[in-house]
């Protein structure tokens, strides 16, 4: 299968401004503020709340050993997700480029350090690009609170839609966030909270199952060790993301495992690569009975490696992620699994939906962005089988090309 678009990025391509015609429509804001499109409930749900829900599972109610055909069926459903997935959507057909030719839309991303951000703007670009849209804006972001009250700020005058991507705290940039929305111009929110989760101050979350990732995690150790499964959870303290992706981890470890326990240890950004893992040595050497680890932010995947080697002990490690050194340690066995995402499907869906608040079409309530369970086996048929021309790094083959077409049907190009 042939790519419609064009998806290898260069670094400077990827983290570079791309400010692309910004224009000033006037008439289009005033379009925008108009439409009536259907109205997402805004739910205040905090980022302190939503990171307390990483809590300690210290032990679990023992249990009789898990059936034949429970283990039957966590094997299936894993099944599910090995191979490249289907396109999926139950949107209705939109003409893009009719509702994005004469608009612009703004990309305000958390931080362009983090791989899978980058990774993620430069597809959004392309994207948005394809759609029509007559102006891109996607800045390169340092993640401070006065890069995005500066973006928000612009966009009053450059966009007629703003979308925030990632882990951003809205708390302190309420006031930025409420002004954009007072000039009529909607601020979504994608790449933090679950689909069934409400960020705070936006007019609309995009809703991405990112609970899945967290199942099917649990779902693998759950298999390999069946159902007696003593882990230890690595959490960003700073990512609400990883907190939503804990959800989905701790709520099938509880109803599954029928002995062992699962503890988290929670380090920040600023610990990655400077003393996160000595932290995962000391957890390990203080727990003799781990048998795997899970990471649930692909930043520290290299952190927990170190802290398993420096431990002297053989350890599983899983993880969730989509950021190249994920797929880099999944391939080299560094990692026994990646529940892999993808930064191109990502971007499409989200500026599919963007384009369904323009036109003020029905909001699906599941966006389609779904994930992939990859082993380095499985990374090695799959490169053995490539028939995508000039493409060899498996990021990008993991997710094929029918998205691209698929979205290319929903949006009538």
């Amino acid at each position: 299968m042939k790519r419609i678009t064009a998806i290898i990025l260069t670094a400077s391509v990827i983290v570079s401004t791309a400010v692309l015609t910004a224009c000033n429509n006037e008439n289009s804001k005033t379009e925008n503020s108009k439409t009536a499109a259907s109205s997402q409930v805004s739910e205040t749900v905090s980022v302190q709340e939503s990171k307390e829900e990483i809590k300690d599972i210290s032990a679990v109610e023992a249990k009789e050993d898990i059936s034949a055909s429970a283990l039957n069926e966590i094997n299936a459903f894993i099944a599910k997700y090995k191979n490249v997935p289907d396109f999926s959507s139950s949107s209705d057909v939109i003409s893009a480029r009719k509702i994005a030719s004469d608009k612009t839309i703004t990309l305000i991303s958390d931080n362009s350090n983090y791989s899978f951000t980058s990774l993620v703007t430069g597809q959004f670009i392309s994207a948005a690009k394809s759609a029509g849209f007559k102006s891109v804006v996607a800045n390169e972001s340092n993640g401070t609170p006065s890069f995005f009250n500066d973006e928000l700020e612009k966009s009053i005058q450059e966009s007629n839609i703003v979308l925030m991507y990632g882990d951003i705290d809205k708390d302190p940039i309420a006031s930025a966030i409420e002004k954009t929305q007072a000039n009529g111009i909607r601020v979504l929110s994608a790449g933090n909270v679950g689909k069934d989760q409400k960020d705070h101050y936006v007019d609309y979350t995009i809703p991405i199952n990112y609970q899945l990732a967290g199942k099917l995690l649990a779902d693998w150790v759950i298999s390999a060790n069946k159902a007696k499964v003593n882990a230890l959870a690595i959490n960003n303290s700073d990512s609400v993301l990883s907190s939503s992706i804990y959800k989905g981890f701790a709520d099938e470890f509880q109803k599954y495992v029928t002995s062992g326990y699962c503890n988290v240890l929670s380090g920040s950004t600023l610990e990655v690569n400077n003393g996160l893992s000595a932290k995962i040595k000391q957890a390990i050497d203080k727990d003799p009975n781990i048998n795997y680890i899970v990471v649930l932010d692909d930043s520290m995947i290299g952190d927990a490696v170190s802290g398993v080697d420096q431990s002297g002990k053989k350890i599983k490690i899983v993880s969730t992620g989509g950021s190249t050194a994920a797929f880099d340690a999944a391939q080299n066995g560094s990692i026994e699994m990646l529940v892999a995402q993808s930064y191109e499907w990502t971007a499409y869906a989200m500026v599919d939906y963007a384009l369904r608040v323009l036109n003020g079409s029905a909001l699906p309530q599941e966006q389609d962005v779904p994930v992939r369970v990859i082993t380095s086996k499985s990374i090695s048929e799959d490169l053995a089988n490539n028939t995508y021309s000039g493409i060899d790094g498996f990021y990008e083959i993991c997710f094929g090309a029918n998205f691209v077409t698929g979205y290319s049907g929903l949006w009538n190009l």
